[in-house]
């Protein structure tokens, strides 16, 4: 194997010398960026479950496509680690068989996305999460960017593991990257599935589905329905 498809590993490896841990997610988003020499670059934990959460991203594109991921419930992030391989959409102005209302909203909210790449941070044969890259001009599957982006998902996997797992789940969320916009979309969702699921006698994953395809349906932002389910679950009756 060419050194050059090494580059994104060894840049992640550089990346996980920061001394503070609280820079390193956006620290490995920007390694990641830089090393896949896509635009953008996140990382989303168990992206597949209803306990997906975001750890980095590079920028406010790869972002609200991280967003619209966990809005409709479908995506390329979560579609490759669903199935432990990496997903490539070479040219996403085609609208997606898999997921059509997803590639519809990114058509619609991002057009200078043009193609998005996801490969999945894979554990032995435990699904950690996943990489979501993004360009803005086509990009075939080169088997030799195929392999690097594996390599830089494995890279990613090894860091996962030598973070502290309080350091994960306590703290007020301090460690994920950016925290507002995670707090106000994700863990805002996540408390507010319980409080459904809890209401409605349901499974926090069925809560959650129940919560984006009213949110899709009424056109409400998740985070505002969240809001309003976590005020008053019963609200959930009124509509």
């Amino acid at each position: 194997m060419s050194e050059r498809l090494h580059v994104a590993a060894y840049i992640l490896t550089e990346a996980a010398q920061e001394p503070d841990p609280y820079h390193l997610p956006i620290r490995v988003a920007h390694a990641l960026r830089i090393g896949m020499r896509a635009e953008g670059a996140a990382v989303t934990l168990m992206p597949h479950t209803a306990t997906a959460q975001l750890l980095c991203a590079s920028d406010d594109v790869v972002l609200r496509l991280e967003e619209l991921q966990f809005e409709v419930g479908r995506g390329p992030g979560m579609a490759c680690a669903a199935i432990g391989q990496p997903v490539v959409v070479a040219d996403s102005r085609q609208v997606h068989p898999q997921w059509p209302v997803y590639s519809t909203l990114v058509g619609e909210q991002l057009p200078q996305v043009r193609a998005l790449w996801a490969f999945p941070v894979v554990r032995g044969y435990e699904v950690l999460g996943s990489v979501l890259l993004y360009r803005t001009c086509r990009w075939p599957a080169r088997p030799g960017e195929v392999e690097q982006g594996r390599l830089a998902a494995r890279a990613v996997a090894r860091l996962l593991e030598d973070m502290d797992s309080t350091m994960l789940a306590e703290n007020g969320g301090r460690l994920w990257e950016p925290r507002e916009v995670v707090e106000s979309h994700w863990g805002s969702a996540h408390r507010a599935a319980g409080a459904l699921g809890e209401h409605l006698g349901l499974p926090v994953s069925d809560a959650l589905l129940l919560m984006r395809a009213r949110a899709l349906s009424t056109n409400t932002p998740l985070p505002q329905l969240a809001a309003s389910i976590t005020r008053n679950p019963a609200s959930w009756d009124n509509h």
